[in-house]
């Protein structure tokens, strides 16, 4: 079990590409995380929302996991995201991990139903005990339904083997940061894309984000001084922006599987149901790309 504190930086959840028939694309998903490492990310995020974690098929699901962690190499931290509608189920995909060498597990509250305040505690209360690996809360209400509270992290910071959060929620981190409620092995991640430079200024520099592996110089050039050049953080925080706002004129994974085959990443980054993005579109990523310095 590690027992890795994460450092400050920036923390690329990283996109999963696959064939037409859903197997991994080895080279592209290499690739990925070498450009992601060169940036200066301090650890990645494997299988997370951006990783399509809930629609890659089971068979493929412990293979990302393992080439991630090969590659990687123990460079940087690895987290390996195993969402799922119940204890017994996130358990299930923690044990095809195998042995691999990780800094943890990302697990959600169980998204099928609302859960309430007692029931999520208990999850992870359940997921904690049980976990080989440490676990780290993913608050993602958007898909859960179910926020998680200040009172939440209270009570389950008591629980050793939970080992951090990752949520959107600046006001939350402020409050535990107030209050100094972090303890020594436990990490606070920001996932709030819109305000990373208002947050590097207020002092959370912890921020991870799926936006990062597709704009990999604007990603180094952002924390190349940890938000001490106010005028950098902010002109590359704008271009990942603005890119953002040009993949979410349709459908965001599709825009991504376009944009990253533009950085030498080539696959499917969209669940096979998705529509390709359009001509029209395509071509409005290509400028956009070239315009922030991408390509």
């Amino acid at each position: 079990m590690s027992e890795t504190v994460l450092k400050n930086g920036f923390y690329p959840a990283l996109g999963t590409p696959t064939t037409p028939t859903g197997t991994l694309v080895k080279d592209s998903f290499n690739n990925q995380i070498e450009l992601m490492i060169e940036a200066g990310a301090k650890g990645v995020l494997c299988m997370g929302s951006m990783g399509r974690m809930a629609t890659i098929q089971d068979r493929v699901y412990p293979e990302v996991a393992k080439q991630c962690s090969i590659v990687v190499g123990k460079r940087v931290p690895v987290m390996i995201g195993v969402m799922d509608c119940s204890v017994s189920r996130v358990l299930d995909r923690i044990e095809v991990l195998g042995n691999i060498q990780i800094e943890g597990v990302v697990a959600t509250a169980p998204f099928y139903s609302k859960a309430d305040a007692a029931e999520i505690t208990n999850f992870f209360k359940m997921l904690a005990k049980r976990s080989k690996y440490p676990v780290f809360i993913y608050d993602l209400p958007s898909v859960t339904q179910s926020p998680i509270t200040l009172q939440i992290v209270q009570t389950l910071m008591e629980e050793t083997n939970i080992h951090g959060i990752k949520t959107a929620n600046l006001a939350m981190i402020q409050e535990i940061h107030r209050n100094n409620m972090v303890r020594e092995n436990f990490s606070v991640l920001y996932s709030g894309l819109d305000l990373f430079d208002v947050a590097l200024w207020s002092g959370v520099s912890k921020n991870l984000d799926g936006m990062f592996t597709c704009t990999p110089r604007n990603s180094k050039r952002m924390y190349k001084k940890m938000g001490q050049d106010r005028e950098a953080t902010a002109e590359s925080l704008n271009n990942i922006l603005k890119l953002r706002n040009v993949m979410i004129k349709e459908n965001v994974f599709s825009s991504y599987s376009y944009v990253m085959e533009l950085i030498g990443c080539p696959g499917n980054y969209h669940p096979d149901f998705d529509i390709p993005a359009s001509e029209k579109l395509k071509k409005e990523l290509l400028n956009c790309m070239k315009e922030i310095g991408e390509i």
